[in-house]
């Protein structure tokens, strides 16, 4: 009886000494002021307009460069391009890079007053294309292939189809949002019109990082209890603490909206659903998906709460070759994480060995 009461005990005693270890990481944690992570992987300014920016990463010690088109990574507009270079091992930058991909990253940088009057012209005629020769000039190559992720992922197909002659190899597309009525209660009010753009801008003529944020717990009001039980979980494994950190760091870290980009998004995209019918008016002409003759791979992810998987299916390309792959995955989980590095990112590296 005594051998099964002791061995009870020593149990008992280990997962109070496993809760208490898991306390004190957090206790330390929570000591320090989390500063937005930087990105691990050396790289070069090589180019900039206001305030995009385009950096070039520095391919690795001992890597052989591909003979193939550089990556050019473009990010949406309501977060920071960190989620493409997290970690050192937590990196899909680093894993173009491994396989020998000259890997370019536009930034957007963070808007203020001066950029509350950018618009789609901006970004889609001005600064991607530019963005792009600048691409070729540094890398020498005669072609790129374009890596859009949410928003970026809808700036880089109006880039392409209102530019027929852009150098674009080929495109893959993470999470693009083209139903937007999927994206929850904020487009919802909007399009009902219950609320305003103006309801929405600061003195800037922006819309705040503060109502993006909310705008992201109004789709997942669940989001910060799943971040805590994430963050327990996580205690009693330091590189899991800092793999949590680094997500919760830049998730958390939104930048305002341009706003008269925001105000012609919701008129366009949401008002006139112009995504879902492929035709977008931008400037003074309509940019059709039709003019788009690249291949395309659009990714998507089957536990995205932020972009459904359905939001991305009304994308058409009826003169591209447009190949879909669903992953079982979340919004960032798709360049992020063990999973993503496991299967997501392979599944992507070996699309563009077959087209690029």
């Amino acid at each position: 009886m005594i051998g099964p009461v002791l061995r009870a005990s020593q149990a008992t005693s280990h997962r109070v000494l496993r809760t208490v270890e898991r306390l004190s990481r957090g206790a330390r944690r929570a000591a320090f002021d989390l500063a937005p992570p930087e990105s691990p992987t050396p790289r070069l300014h090589v180019w900039s307009r206001d305030k995009a920016r385009l950096y070039r990463y520095e391919t690795p010690e001992g890597v052989t460069q591909r003979d193939a088109p550089p990556l050019l990574l473009v990010m949406s507009l309501v977060t920071t391009p960190l989620v493409f270079d997290l970690q050192e091992h937590n990196s899909v930058v680093r894993r173009f890079l491994d396989e020998g991909y000259d890997v370019f990253l536009l930034d957007w940088g963070v808007p203020d007053a001066v950029d509350s009057a950018n618009t789609l012209q901006t970004y889609c005629d001005e600064y991607l294309p530019r963005a792009v020769q600048a691409t070729l000039r540094e890398s020498e190559a005669e072609e790129v292939v374009l890596f859009g992720y949410c928003l970026g992922a809808v700036l880089a197909l109006l880039s392409v189809a209102g530019h027929e002659r852009m150098p674009v190899r080929a495109m893959i597309l993470l999470a693009t949002p083209m139903d937007m009525s999927a994206l929850g209660p904020l487009t919802s009010m909007l399009r009902d019109r219950r609320l305003t753009v103006d309801d929405l801008f600061d003195w800037s003529g922006n819309v705040p990082p503060e109502r993006i944020k909310e705008s992201f717990y109004l789709v997942e009001p669940a989001g910060e209890i799943t971040t805590y039980l994430s963050l327990w979980n996580s205690l009693g494994d330091p590189e899991r603490l800092q793999a949590h950190d680094a997500l919760v760091r830049w998730s958390g870290r939104h930048i305002p909206f341009p706003g008269a980009a925001f105000r012609e998004m919701t008129e366009l995209f949401i008002h006139q659903e112009a995504l879902v019918t492929g035709r977008v008016p931008v400037g003074r002409r309509i940019v059709d998906f039709a003019d788009i003759r690249v291949p395309v791979l659009s990714v998507t992810g089957a536990r995205d709460k932020l972009v459904p998987a359905g939001s991305s299916a009304p994308l058409a390309l009826p003169n591209a070759a447009l190949e879909r792959l669903e992953l079982n995955a979340g919004h960032a989980g798709l360049i992020v994480g063990r999973k993503a590095h496991k299967e997501m990112i392979p599944a992507m590296l070996e699309w563009l060995r077959v087209h690029a």
